[in-house]
């Protein structure tokens, strides 16, 4: 992952709740959109979707530099957690060999594009854009690390 966004990723990961706070609602920096688009995304149009950003106002983000903020931003955020869970996921796998090498964001950018049933047959990125959506994607995931949901 780009170092950019990597970085964000671990601030997000260690920030006490009023730092997350101010994150959110400043928004997300187009460095750490650039990041995650070259490392999850097949494009920035996939991003776009998966934010539910006009392509106009994207660009014009990206052009201008510009904070990511309100869904798109929050979107951002999630897909963040999403990387980290993952991550402490295959953390817990201390005696599994494949956890070692494997490309958690490559893995996280297939499967929030894959219609889950646990999700009533949504993929996972159709739910990042709101609050309700988000905690049903972690509690998947949850799922899946207890081995309730294959």
């Amino acid at each position: 992952m780009s170092s950019t966004a990597n970085s964000f990723r671990v601030q997000l990961r260690t920030a006490p709740l009023t730092e997350r706070v101010r994150i959110e609602r400043e928004g997300v920096p187009y460095q750490v959109v650039k990041g995650l688009i070259d490392d999850v995304f097949e494009s920035s149009a996939d991003f776009q979707v998966f934010v539910r950003i006009p392509k106009a106002t994207f660009t014009k983000k990206m052009r201008d530099k510009a904070l990511f903020g309100g869904t798109p931003g929050q979107s951002v955020v999630g897909l963040m957690e999403l990387i980290n869970k993952v991550e402490d996921m295959l953390a817990a796998e201390t005696d599994n060999a494949e956890a070692r090498d494997f490309d958690v964001q490559k893995w996280v950018g297939e499967w929030i594009q894959r219609p889950q049933p646990a999700l009533g047959g949504l993929a996972p990125a159709e739910l990042m854009d709101t609050p309700s959506g988000r905690d049903s994607v972690m509690r998947v995931l949850g799922a899946i690390q207890s081995g309730a949901y294959q």
